[in-house]
């Protein structure tokens, strides 16, 4: 049997995190919570690379999960596919194991087009640490005619509703 050398984390809180990380195998995974501004995903195994890290790239994919919600519960799209994402901005602001078991994504509406919403998203870890903010750019779409489609005034109405404060307002 050919065994995989796993390198030990350099810190004591990483120690931890990783002992975390091995004992959320024996356990379930955590059921997706959801409320109006927040997203619960748990963390799942296939999403951990060798180094017992969530990869970079599953980042992008909890986001999408998270975003995809936000718009059916918040700014009630039927179908995932009534938008596709135009430009996407990360920053990795802190590694996620297994052991932190789940993560949320907060959405706030930045700008509101013709088309398009700008979001800034924050991920978190349950123990409130921020492992990446990003800015999205999403176009609504017209599934039948394969083009971007107007938002309709409910929509305008409920992003502007979720548009936050300017500085001085």
């Amino acid at each position: 049997m050919r065994r995989i050398h796993r390198p030990q984390p350099r810190c004591a809180e990483g120690a931890k995190r990783h002992e975390a990380s091995a004992q959320v195998l024996l356990r379930h995974h955590v059921v997706m919570e959801t409320n109006e501004d927040t997203v619960w995903l748990p963390i799942r195994f296939r999403d951990v690379d060798a180094f017992g890290h969530v990869y970079h790239a599953e980042f992008l994919t909890l986001l999408d999960e998270a975003r995809t919600r936000w718009f059916r519960n918040v700014m009630g799209l039927a179908n995932p596919t009534d938008y596709v994402l135009a430009r996407v901005e990360i920053d990795y602001v802190s590694s996620i194991v297994l052991g932190d078991e789940a993560v949320s994504a907060t959405f706030q509406v930045e700008r509101v087009g013709t088309t398009s919403l700008t979001l800034d998203e924050t991920m978190r870890t349950r123990d409130g640490r921020v492992v990446s903010r990003s800015r999205v750019v999403t176009v609504l779409r017209n599934v039948a005619a394969g083009t971007s489609r107007p938002l309709t005034e409910a929509e305008r109405e409920r992003a502007r509703g979720l548009m936050r404060s300017s500085p001085g307002s």
